[in-house]
């Protein structure tokens, strides 16, 4: 019994990815995550990143913006949000972030799919 418990513990650790929850909850780690990838991105693009609800994305951005880890200002009617450059350990949290992002190919093949500068006028969609 006590071999057939450990298998399922076992089992059971090693199927989930072990830092999905790493800051909380796996969308606050996501959202870190992008933020590392990405530097500074807004809340809509995160949210079509991550494919949830803007507003789950805004609630944890404030959250984080509270507790001094990310930073975030007004551009026009956008909110652009990025890691605090502030915050005593960003350089340690950014570089944990980034080496995340390696197990995840998922947030690595979404976040080299966003576009970062304006198409020029008149070029065709590809």
């Amino acid at each position: 019994m006590c071999i057939s418990m450990h298998k399922l513990v076992y089992t059971r650790f090693m199927t989930l990815p072990t830092h999905s929850k790493l800051f909380g909850t796996s969308s606050r780690t996501q959202v870190l995550m992008f933020l590392a990838v990405l530097e500074e991105s807004h809340l809509h693009e995160l949210a079509r990143l991550m494919q949830t609800s803007p507003f789950s994305v805004m609630r944890i951005v404030d959250r984080l913006e509270i507790e001094g880890v990310v930073a975030t200002r007004k551009l026009g009617v956008e909110r652009r949000v990025r890691l605090n450059p502030r915050y005593f350990a960003v350089t340690e949290l950014r570089d944990l972030l980034l080496k995340l992002v390696q197990g995840e190919a998922s947030v690595l093949a979404a976040a080299s799919a966003v576009r970062r500068r304006p198409r020029k006028k008149g070029k065709a969609i590809a």
